[in-house]
Parts: C-alpha cells; structure tokens; sequence
C-alpha cells in the first residue's frame, strides 16, 4: 500500500531538520550540482510492529536520473536533532524496485538497535524516514523520499499518526442546588480546540437531549426539565473524525434540584356563616405543600392562639374584620397569604331551652319570683316585664312582683328576655297563672 499525500508535508520538514543540520556541521554544500526536489512519498511495512521488528522502506518511485546512491535516515525522540543515518552511502543498483520503479531498501537493523546506538532506551512519538538520493562522491543531492512511524508504547508502533487524544471539561450553571424548573446550562469545553464533533450530555446514563454539535471547541445545552433530587450530569465528546481525535468524558458533576417552594392554587378566604357563634374555615388550596399552618387575624392583627384551620367566632369579633393567614412550607421554603377580611355579623337570638317559670303563691299581696329558664347560648344577663292578661304592667320590670288587688283574678306571667354581648337578644314568656 503506498502512502498519502500528507505524508510529504511531515517528511519535508524532518528534512528541512536533517539539511538544516548538515549545513550547521559544515558536511553538505549546496552548489550549483544540488538541487533542493519536492520530496516523495516512501511506505514503511509493516504497517505495524515492534521494536525488534525488521522494517522495510519502498519509495512511491525511482530516484532522479542523475542519482546513483542512496543514504537513509531516521530523527526523532532520542536521535541527533539532524537525524541518525541507518543505511549509509549505497548504490541504488543494490536494491530491489517495484514495478512502479519504487525502490525497495530493507533496513539491516532494528529501531531498538538505532535506538541502542544513539544511547536512549525509550522509543516514543514520531520517527522521521528520509531517503535521499546522491551520486557516490560529493556532496549534490537529487532528491528525497520521506515517511514516518510512531511509537504508541515503547516497544509497538504503526505507520498512521494517532488519534490525538482529547479533553472535555462540563460546567453547570447556575450553581447548585437549584428550584425545580430553574433552566440550567450545561457546557462542555473540549480540547483542542480543532477536534470536530458532537458532545451528549449526561444525567448519570441517562441522555439529556440530543448530541449537540461543538463549535469552536465547546458545546452547550439548556434544560428546565430536571426532575427533584440529586443528579449526575457528565458530557461525553465523539469525535467526527474518529482516525484523528478520540473521544473523552467529561468529569461528573453533583447537582441537585429542589422541589419549588408551596404555590396557591386557590387564594385563601374566609367561608361559613361569619356571625358570633358560628364555625368559620380559612378555605385554601397549596401545591407542593409539605405541611400548611393558620393564624387569625382581627383586623389585621394576630389573634392569640387561633392558629387552626377553622375560628369559632366569638363576641370579641362582632363588628370587627376577621381574615386568615394561610402559610404553607416544604423541604425548599415557606409561602404565605392573607384573606380578605370579613365583617362578623351579630350572632342569634338566644333560644330558650326551657321555658321561664315563676314561683311563689299566686295570691293578692303576695311576691312572686320569676325564674330564668335555660339559654342557649347561655345567657349572661336577664331583663324582665310582667304581664297581665298579656299586657305589660307598667313599672313591672324587676325579676320578682308584688301582686296587687288589680291583679285579682287576671292571668300573670313575665316575660324574660336573655342577653348575651355578640347575640341577639332571645325572650320568652312563662305559663300564665290566674290570681286568686
């Protein structure tokens, strides 16, 4: 197999080593005979091998006509900066051609044996092959063939440059942790700078997106769509050229997303009946609430100790606005919201739950007492009226009455009207009684 056209480009410049070398020592003196030809491309075979290896080189073609020997040499790591020569000033007759007229040079040793006698134990990287075709005497030259080896440990080689390896470094902002739906961008930088590709972002095994191509040495990629917990983003670098770059994974990287702060669904308000007496609900609806805890204000200031869900409306709050202060919490923070207050309203009338009675001898100059019943809600005062026949008498209004001859064979009963501050007042009248 006879080499590309790259190799020229390599082989001219560990040539330019060798001549610019020679110049410095004096040994080579370009004249008017010299002439400085484009080099050719030469094959070494095997295509690999080891450091003990026999090692052939054929040229792409013939030497100039005006040539009859040849000299090999080989530069690189170890050898003299001008190059080492491993075959020396020999008649190109010597050799065996191709039918291309290519010229087939054995050499008669081993790179670890070129290696040995320039003093060094390592063979690594790149090693340089010029043949230059010479005439037998002097110092003119026609013409060069080059190619090269590279050592990838230090006993095997082959005849194609390495893959160049590669580096990916993966950033992540913003910092962690972070709120669940915050959009987080993922960068990764890959090196050097020239090495064409795509890079897959990672969330452990798991691809983010598709490849993104890299440009200009870096590839980035934004995602709102990390779920809650901990994650472990990585970015791994293929190479499009796969002879000439090899692919690298990126460093990990801990990142955690939080769960988003408790969110109203339904803003909080005041349900129920708002009056003295009644149960009233701070109605709310949170998402992603851990837990939800209540105050009660009136009129905007905190009630103590009315921190539950529902507020029995007591006197206290008649006339005043009543409102709720909802505060939802999770694993990431705290949300609160206020009501609307609410005017509360006058509770019920008192209701008797048994009836007002009187006692004492219904009689002509005898006192009588009125007796209060039972209230719900209880009552905390009492007012009276006593009737006769059903008709208030006057200036009888205290909880006991003097019955008098007017009274004699009428119908007596009072009326009792219970009390309670936040209630509507309730009354009720006791059985009448006829005075004898």
């Amino acid at each position: 197999m006879m080499l590309t056209a790259a190799r020229p480009t390599a082989a001219r410049r560990s040539l330019a080593v060798f001549v610019a070398a020679l110049l410095a020592a004096g040994t080579v003196a370009l004249g008017a005979a010299a002439r400085a030809d484009a080099p050719g491309a030469m094959e070494v075979s095997p295509a690999t091998g080891t450091d003990t290896s026999g090692v052939q080189l054929t040229t792409a073609g013939p030497c100039p006509s005006d040539a009859t020997n040849l000299i090999v040499s080989v530069a690189g790591s170890g050898f003299p900066a001008a190059g080492q020569n491993v075959v020396g000033n020999s008649p190109i007759a010597t050799y065996g051609t191709t039918p291309e007229g290519g010229i087939v040079v054995p050499l008669s040793s081993t790179m670890r044996d070129y290696a040995g006698t320039a003093g060094f134990t390592t063979l690594q990287g790149r090693y340089d092959f010029t043949l230059t075709c010479r005439a037998a005497f002097g110092s003119a030259t026609f013409g060069t063939f080059a190619t090269s080896i590279w050592f990838t440990s230090n006993t095997t080689y082959q005849n194609t440059a390495p893959a160049a390896a590669t580096t990916t470094a993966l950033a992540v902002s913003p910092a962690s942790p972070v709120v669940q739906g915050t959009p987080v961008t993922l960068t990764a930088a890959v090196a050097p700078a020239g090495a064409a590709g795509s890079v897959q972002f990672l969330d452990g095994t798991k691809a983010l997106g598709t490849p993104v191509p890299v440009t200009a040495g870096t590839a980035k990629l934004t995602t709102g769509t990390l779920a809650v917990g901990a994650h472990t983003l990585g970015a791994r670098f293929t190479p499009s050229d796969t002879a000439a770059f090899l692919p690298s994974t990126s460093a990990t990287a801990s990142y955690t997303v939080k769960v988003k702060p408790p969110a109203i669904v339904t803003a909080p308000k005041v349900t129920g009946t708002v009056r003295v007496g009644s149960t009233v609900t701070c109605s709310v609806t949170f998402g992603g609430a851990a837990s939800v805890t209540y105050a009660w204000l009136r009129d905007g200031v905190a009630i103590s100790g009315s921190t539950a869900r529902t507020r029995a409306l007591t006197a206290s709050d008649y006339r005043h606005k009543v409102a709720c202060r909802p505060t939802a919490a999770n694993s990431t923070g705290r949300t609160t919201a206020t009501s609307p207050g609410v005017t509360v309203a006058l509770g019920p009338a008192l209701h008797d739950t048994v009836r007002p009675t009187m006692s004492g001898t219904v009689r002509t100059g005898h006192r009588i007492t009125a007796r209060n019943g039972s209230w719900s809600p209880a009552a905390t005062t009492y007012t009276y009226v006593w009737l006769r026949d059903g008709h208030a008498i006057r200036g009888a209004v205290h909880s006991t009455y003097l019955l008098t001859s007017a009274d004699h064979g009428h119908l007596i009963s009072v009326k009792v009207t219970a009390k309670r501050s936040g209630y509507a007042d309730g009354s009720a009248t006791s059985k009448a009684v006829r005075v004898g």
